[in-house]
């Protein structure tokens, strides 16, 4: 994950427009690297959640995800990295909670996740109603 960042980065481009392409550039800035920095409005958006294949709430796989996600982009999403970025979810969310992202919890205390969109299986892991400012405040910090 971190070279596929540092590549886009070197290339004075955003490895995604969302949160989790920030969270990742900004982890390279560091590094001296530059990119092109992200507007502050822009993590708001993910005000729905974010998908990872935890398989908290049943059963769900990073291939499954894989899948919804191309079949969501009608086929013309890039599938390696939609691949890549299926399978490294769950770890990237771990990692966001040990940062400080306070995440909704089901009745057994793991991270809830509820359907979003059209996906197979309830992937969406949220904070309330207010994901987006609580990623915004964890990565900014």
């Amino acid at each position: 994950m971190h070279d596929r960042f540092a590549r886009c980065a070197r290339r004075r481009r955003r490895p995604g427009g969302d949160a989790r392409g920030d969270r990742g550039a900004r982890r390279r800035r560091g590094r001296r690297v530059a990119f092109k920095a992200a507007s502050d409005a822009e993590p708001f958006r993910c005000r729905g959640g974010i998908n990872a294949a935890l398989g908290n709430s049943g059963p769900d796989s990073p291939e499954s995800h894989a899948f919804d996600t191309v079949k969501g982009s009608d086929y013309l999403g890039d599938q390696d990295a939609i691949e890549i970025f299926a399978d490294e979810a769950p770890a990237d969310i771990y990692e966001l909670e040990a940062w400080g992202c306070i995440f909704s919890r089901d009745e057994d205390g793991r991270i809830a996740q509820r359907p979003f969109g059209a996906a197979a299986s309830p992937r969406a892991i949220y904070s309330a109603d207010i994901t987006g400012h609580v990623l915004l405040h964890v990565c900014y910090e």
